[in-house]
């Protein structure tokens, strides 16, 4: 029976003997199997990525960590090179390739860097603290803006974050070299068979960042999301992934349009402004447009949307309406404007902001509430005066606003 990956995170990965086999001796038959599912959203892009990258940090950094815990996963990792060392590997691949095999889909990204063949470490073996590594990638477990590369983590303080990347690849943070400077050559003429770089952008909740791409777009990214993007995008096309909510404006190239991946849409533009709002937890999927166009794919079908139009996925269907463009991409400036919102999904957003938990009755208030708040005061003297509209009481403790309706 074949694996459903469909709800793997990157520890299920990382308990998974197959992946652990591909990974560590890609083939072009596992490439296949793992870039179909991925292409067919049959897996979680973001946590494979992540199970990739921890695979790597363990594998290149044992001798770093203390010696004095074991590691489950190190073990099974070489008790996989072990076994796939003395028998044939076509024997294990068999009913994976022939689902692979059937395949005629062709995969939008090529992920030559996560399927490349990692050569054995040459180190003595060490133990692993591998609870550490996995707490390193959890992204709503750290507090602070967090920059995942191939072979380090940067985290950046502050309740904003400026990230800009120039055409080599290298990066600053607020204005500050964060990586030596590279040789223009290595980033901008890379040849067609090298492998991309990926790094992975972690905003937990209370924060936010802009980030500019190696190609000049620009991204405002907000609380509770992740992106992660080629160091340098290819020659022929220009993708990212995102959970969460982002606005971007994406910088104008005929030849490589710029397409944005989420858990459930994809975003296709050649350069325009939209607002993307995919947040795991969120029911609702939305897409805004501000100017320019964009086409949004879902399940084979396209939806072209023109300025100050909204499209709405709820898992059941798809709709387009007009709308006002900056109600939806107002936060960027630091302002929240809402219209006939229900006061529990104005709640919500405050908590996702501020970094707090919101508690309030279970059964819906009615109210409804239309408005604009400024995003830098105080949250309780935003809630004190919304309280005042809306009707309720609230008590906070410990960074946990309960909230009592008044019927």
């Amino acid at each position: 029976m074949q694996t459903d990956y469909t709800n793997y995170k990157d520890i299920d990965f990382l308990d998974d003997d197959f992946f652990i086999e591909s990974m560590i001796f890609p083939t072009r038959e596992s490439e296949l199997f793992w870039s179909e599912l991925i292409d067919r959203k049959k897996i979680d892009i973001n946590e494979f990525i992540s199970a990739n990258m921890l695979l790597d940090t363990i594998r290149k950094n044992r001798h770093e960590v203390s010696q004095s815990r074991k590691d489950r996963l190190w073990k099974r990792i070489e008790t996989t090179r072990k076994s796939l060392n003395n028998r044939h590997k076509g024997v294990r691949l068999y009913r994976y390739l022939a689902i692979a095999a059937c395949s005629v889909i062709i995969i939008g990204l090529t992920f030559t860097f996560l399927f490349e063949k990692k050569d054995a470490p040459d180190r003595p073996d060490t133990d692993i603290d591998y609870a550490q590594f996995q707490s390193l990638h959890q992204q709503q477990t750290h507090r602070e803006i967090r920059i995942v590369t191939e072979d380090r983590q940067v985290e950046i303080d502050g309740k904003d974050a400026e990230i800009k990347y120039d055409s080599t690849g290298s990066f600053t943070v607020n204005n500050e070299t964060a990586e030596p400077k590279r040789a223009a050559t290595a980033a901008t003429a890379r040849p067609p068979s090298a492998k991309l770089s990926y790094n992975q952008l972690s905003v937990p909740y209370g924060k936010r960042a802009s980030l500019t791409l190696a190609d000049g777009t620009l991204l405002w990214v907000n609380a509770g999301t992740t992106v992660i993007y080629p160091v340098v995008f290819p020659d022929h096309k220009r993708e990212i992934y995102v959970e969460g909510e982002i606005y971007a404006e994406v910088q104008r190239d005929e030849n490589r349009p710029f397409l944005v991946k989420t858990d459930k849409l994809e975003i296709c533009v050649l350069g325009t402004s939209f607002n993307v709002s995919a947040y795991k937890e969120d029911a609702l999927k939305k897409v805004v447009l501000v100017n320019g166009s964009v086409d949004i794919r879902l399940n084979g079908l396209n939806t072209r949307l023109s300025p100050n139009q909204l499209y709405t996925y709820t898992g059941q269907g798809s709709s387009v309406e007009t709308v006002d463009a900056e109600m939806y991409t107002s936060w960027r400036d630091g302002i929240y404007i809402f219209k006939d919102e229900p006061i529990e999904n104005i709640l919500l957003q405050l908590a996702r902001y501020y970094n707090v938990t919101m508690i309030f009755p279970p059964q819906p208030s009615g109210i409804l509430c239309s408005g604009k708040l400024e995003l830098k005061e105080d949250l309780s003297h935003l809630l004190n005066n919304l309280s005042q509209i809306a009707s309720f009481n609230f008590g906070v403790k410990d960074n946990e606003y309960r909230i009592q309706f008044n019927q």
